[in-house]
């Protein structure tokens, strides 16, 4: 019982040993999003939501054209198309817009 009570003393002395040196040394953890700055990291926010809505307003357009053009005179479902093709030019609109308004107040500020 002692030999065993010795035994994991002296090896959990020596982990514990080398775990607080390993732990003391400069090991820097850099930053996944990249950036330094909450504007920098507000940037980087705007410019993934662009990227995704840039992608999804051209399919929304045609997911409206497939509405009209699958409606086979069901005006319920032309007026759903005519919706959504406008709803989508809209969003389209309104993330330029705020890219536009992002790349303004970022000249302003530097």
């Amino acid at each position: 019982m002692k030999k065993t009570f010795l035994k994991i003393f002296f090896l959990s002395t020596i982990f514990l040993t080398l775990f607080f040196n390993i732990a003391k040394s400069d090991v820097k953890i850099e930053s996944p999003i990249g950036a330094k700055s909450i504007s920098g990291i507000v940037e980087k926010i705007i410019n993934y939501i662009f990227g995704i809505g840039i992608i999804l307003a051209p399919l929304m357009v045609v997911i409206g054209g497939i509405y009209i053009l699958s409606a086979g005179g069901n005006p319920n479902k032309v007026s759903k198309g005519k919706e959504v093709i406008k709803w989508a030019i809209i969003g389209l609109a309104i993330i330029l817009f705020s890219k536009g308004i992002q790349q303004l107040i970022t000249q302003i500020l530097t």
